[in-house]
Parts: C-alpha cells; sequence; structure tokens
C-alpha cells in the first residue's frame, strides 16, 4: 500500500519513523587543539600528573590565554603532542616536549567524561586519535662529530635550491661517517639552532666556525614523506633517544642513621645556576645508590628543580622523609644538553616512583613556580661561600 503522509497527523509510516533516542553517551573523540606562545612565551595552563587518573591532565586554563583560545580546558585529558602517543610516557619528558615544541603546539585531548568511558569500556586511548605516527616511523637521531683537523667530514647540498632542505653527504673514512651519520640523512639542526630558513651560505658560515666539535639533528631523508602526511613539525622533542651520548639517571636513596651524605650546592654553569651534588661520604646511601661527583641534579621525587631556588629544592629533598628519589645526569651530559639548547628532561624515560604524598603539577609558562619556601633545620648553610650556595644533606641533628 503506497503511503499517503498527513501533515495534521505527521509522520506515523514506521519506515519512515526516525530512531528514539536511547539516552547512550556519544562515542569518545579526540578534539585537536593548536596553541601559540603569548607575549610572555608560555601557553598559560598546568599539565598535572594525578595519582587518581592516569597520564597527563590539563588543569589551571587562564582564560583569554593560548590554551583557553585554542579550547583546550580544564580536565582535559593529554594523548597526542604533534602527532606523538605520549598516554604512556613519563610525566617530567611529556612536559619537555610541550616547552621545546618553539611557539607552536599541536595537542590532541580527550575530555575528562569521555576518558572515563574510555576507561569503563577498557579500550585504549590510542583509539580515539585518527592519525598518529606509527612506532616503526624512524625518529630523528643526535650525532656528535668531532672535527680532526680537517673538518667534519660531511658537506651539505640544498636539494633545488630551497633554503632548509638540506641533504648530507658523507666522506667515507671521515669523522661525521665514524659517528654513524647515515649518507643522504636530511639535516634539522646544527647546535641545537633549526637549519629549517636557513641557506645554503648560511649553514657553511656555521660550520666553518672553529669547533672542535659540532651536533646534529638528521633525519633518514625516507622518512620526511611520513612527517609530512602526518603533519608533523620536526623539532629535537622528536629525537630517538638512544642517539643520545648522555643520558639522565634515576636514584633513590634511603636515608641512613648519619643521613643521606652529599653536599647540594648551587654553581654557575653553561645554562646560568645549576644544583650540583658535591663531597659524597663514603659508605652512605648517597654514594650506595649511584651518585657520582658533579652530578647535575634535575628533579625530586618526580619533580623538575629548573628554574627552582636552592633553599627551596633543599626543602623538598628534606620533607620528602627518610626516602627521596633524585633525577640525575652527569656534568659533562649537563654541558651537552646546554651546548644543544635542551633539557635532558625531555628525554627522560625511566619509571619515576610514585609517592602517597606526592603529586606533580608543571606550569606551561615561562615562570617555574617556586617550592616549598622555608628551610629546614637540619639543613646547613655555608656562608664562606660568596660565589655559590651549597647546603650539607648529611647527618641528622638531634
Amino acid at each position: 500500500m503506497r503511503f499517503q503522509f498527513n501533515p495534521k497527523l505527521g509522520i506515523d509510516n514506521p519506515a519512515l519513523c526516525l530512531g528514539e533516542d536511547t539516552g547512550s553517551d556519544p562515542e569518545p573523540s579526540a578534539r585537536f587543539c593548536v596553541l601559540r606562545k603569548d607575549a610572555d612565551g608560555g601557553f598559560a595552563f598546568y599539565l598535572r600528573k594525578e595519582q587518581e587518573r592516569e597520564g597527563h591532565i590539563v588543569r589551571q586554563v587562564m582564560p583569554g590565554g593560548p590554551a583557553y583560545l585554542a579550547g583546550l580546558r580544564d580536565g582535559d585529558q593529554l594523548l597526542q603532542i604533534n602527532g606523538e602517543y605520549v598516554h604512556e610516557q613519563e610525566h617530567l619528558r611529556v612536559v619537555q616536549k610541550i616547552k621545546y615544541s618553539g611557539s607552536r603546539v599541536s595537542l590532541g585531548v580527550l575530555d575528562e567524561a569521555a576518558y572515563e568511558r574510555l576507561r569503563s569500556s577498557h579500550r585504549s586511548p590510542a583509539s580515539v586519535l585518527p592519525s598518529f605516527l606509527p612506532d616503526s616511523c624512524p625518529r630523528p637521531r643526535f650525532y656528535r662529530v668531532k672535527n680532526e683537523g680537517r673538518g667534519f667530514g660531511f658537506t651539505a647540498s640544498a636539494t633545488g635550491g630551497v633554503r632548509g632542505t638540506f641533504l648530507l653527504q658523507v666522506d667515507e673514512g671521515g669523522p661525521a661517517q665514524k659517528a654513524g651519520v647515515p649518507h643522504g640523512s636530511r639535516l634539522l639542526e646544527v647546535n641545537g639552532e633549526s637549519t629549517i630558513s636557513i641557506t645554503l651560505s648560511q649553514l657553511t658560515k656555521k660550520l666553518q666556525r672553529k669547533s672542535s666539535h659540532v651536533v646534529l639533528l638528521v633525519l633518514e631523508a625516507s622518512a620526511w614523506d611520513i612527517y609530512e602526511s602526518h603533519g608533523v613539525p620536526l623539532s629535537a622533542a622528536l629525537a630517538e633517544t638512544s642517539s643520545l651520548p648522555y643520558r639522565t639517571r634515576k636514584l633513590h636513596l634511603v636515608k641512613g642513621t648519619q643521613g643521606y651524605g652529599f653536599l647540594l650546592r648551587q654553581e654557575k654553569c653553561p645554562a646560568g645556576q645549576g644544583q650540583f651534588l658535591r663531597e659524597i661520604d663514603p659508605g652512605l646511601p648517597a654514594e650506595d645508590a649511584g651518585m657520582r661527583e658533579g652530578d647535575c641534579l634535575l628533579g625530586v621525587n618526580g619533580q623538575s628543580v629548573e628554574g627552582l631556588e636552592h633553599e627551596d629544592i633543599v626543602s623538598m629533598i628534606q620533607e620528602s622523609g627518610k626516602q627521596v628519589t633524585l633525577i640525575v645526569i652527569s656534568n659533562e651530559g649537563d654541558r651537552f644538553f646546554s651546548e644543544i639548547g635542551l633539557s635532558p628532561l625531555l628525554f627522560y624515560e625511566e619509571a619515576i616512583l610514585n609517592h602517597s604524598e606526592c603529586k606533580n603539577t608543571t606550569q606551561i609558562t615561562t615562570d617555574t613556580p617556586s617550592g616549598p619556601g622555608h628551610t629546614d633545620p637540619q639543613v646547613k648553610a655555608d656562608p664562606a661561600k660568596s660565589h655559590s650556595t651549597s647546603t650539607e644533606i648529611q647527618r641528622n641533628e638531634e
């Protein structure tokens, strides 16, 4: 029977009825926000690691700031940075990836309610991302090339005369080949400076400066199209960690009857001021944990100490109780990362010990929030060192 539509009665043909609202929740879908730094050089939000939720949570998004205007909201779950899946990466490393992404960063996030639905259905957060870099995709790699008196053993050519597109020709048996630089690879950075917008003449001048070595960031030429197709900007934040000559170390110290047994000292370094570990007492917890003379302190109990005051860092250590976890790098490693303008925490991978009282919050701005503001009575400052600040973290004072 042919259906006759009666406008007074409405649609009553079951075949034409719209499906009723079952009240089911919509399918979780990721949002993508492109942030640009403000005039102060920040994105104006906090990234937090919380015990009741896995991964990295966006908090305190400043109204009217770059993050807010890009669509980021409080409680969002961060899943992706510049096309890279970061949900399961260490918190400190994720923070550094954002900070060192340059003036622009693309974030893939999921709102809090959608993330909870995803967890209840036992689905991976990666399932809501339409496209991210495959694990098999080659990453940029760092190479430290020595000058053996006749240069670095490679030449660069601009493909098609286009600025910033440099391919490397590596000399047989030269320093670059000894360092492992692949022939035909694409040059991305020289000593921490991007080559994307410079001319061949400018690059040549950089390489001709008298130096005992040069640090190159390169990418296999075959991988360039993969990054282009995914719209992922190439930067040092994506570099393969195994190519680094220096790595961070995690030290877990349990306080003994004589304390930890080391001196924390603020000293001048290539990056300005740094916190260095000195006068390590033989047989005490610091030495037993693997601390080395001159190590640079990067983090305490999973929180970065970069930019904090010396007294605040000491308080963080003293207030951690009978045990503390430190993230350190060798003195040589600190100089290497200063040379290329990066934080070693950008490549920190080891699992961080979870403390029941510890929550990690990092403000994504140019200013780093200060830590605790008082001095523990067990701390002994060294007033005789006018050029530096020293604090002995050694013995309990009853």
